[in-house]
């Protein structure tokens, strides 16, 4: 039996909706429906990947471990297939053209050489429209220089201006943040993301006990996901202790 389709099972056993499940889980229904159609290639990072998958099958009352073993197969699996799809494409290509004569060989040399011509000469003219006014663009720009940036749903413009050397210090000194974590009840998943880090660095914890404390450095911003929030608080550098808003499994963010 499939992986998806035990998690499909498990749920139906327990006379549960999906929109029950996502209530309960704060997993996203149409994740879980991929989760129960054996597709698990989403877009997510694997490390969330495998904590939902993990929370879910705990939820369903499944052994954890053991879907999340199965979870691996599955994921090698498919990288497998990808990998034989690729294979027997090269394959045919060089059957194809083995089984090509000498004398098409060279009609096809000589067409493709015709048609690339053209296709040549339209590239170097289209990169000399597209260098001229970025040329233009380097020459009158002045010392002044705007940065757009979305971060997920917000939108956010700054202006950034010449520094001053005391403000470069400043800024040098800023950089490194410390998050302080600690809990005040068991918390079974705990995934810390470094968003100011490129590439994302993530930070993850399992069956975390009473009393546990950790501090990690991070860049500006962090996103935080726990199995448990009512029993997380967090201080960021200096700041006083926070609780974590909201009950069971769920995320926030912090940024500076």
């Amino acid at each position: 039996m499939g992986l998806g389709q035990k998690l499909e099972d498990a749920r139906n056993r327990k006379g549960i909706s999906i929109r029950e499940a996502t209530e309960s889980t704060k997993i996203r229904s149409d994740y879980l429906s991929s989760f129960e159609a054996g597709d698990f290639n989403i877009n997510l990072p694997e490390v969330y990947l495998r904590g939902f998958v993990r929370l879910y099958a705990h939820y369903l009352g499944l052994d954890h471990d053991a879907i999340v073993a199965d979870l691996e197969v599955e994921l090698g699996m498919s990288s497998q297939n990808q990998r034989k799809s690729l294979g027997s494409i090269t394959s045919n290509e060089m059957s194809d053209t083995k089984d090509s004569s000498p004398s098409t060989k060279k009609n096809s040399l000589r067409s493709a050489n015709r048609a690339l011509i053209p296709k040549v000469v339209l590239a170097v003219a289209a990169v000399i429209i597209l260098l001229v006014p970025v040329l233009f663009l380097v020459i009158s720009n002045d010392s002044d220089s705007e940065v757009m940036f979305a971060e997920e749903n917000n939108d956010l413009t700054v202006t950034e201006k010449t520094p001053e050397i005391s403000e470069v210090i400043a800024q040098g000194i800023l950089v490194n943040n410390e998050l302080k974590l600690a809990t005040i009840g068991p918390i079974e998943r705990l995934i810390i993301c470094d968003e100011g880090e490129i590439p994302k660095k993530y930070h993850e914890f399992s069956n975390l006990p009473i009393g546990w404390e950790k501090a990690i450095e991070f860049k500006n911003s962090f996103r935080c996901y726990s199995s448990s929030l009512e029993n997380l608080r967090f201080a960021v550098d200096d700041g006083p202790e926070k609780k974590a808003e909201g009950t069971g499994a769920g995320n926030f963010s912090w940024t500076k």
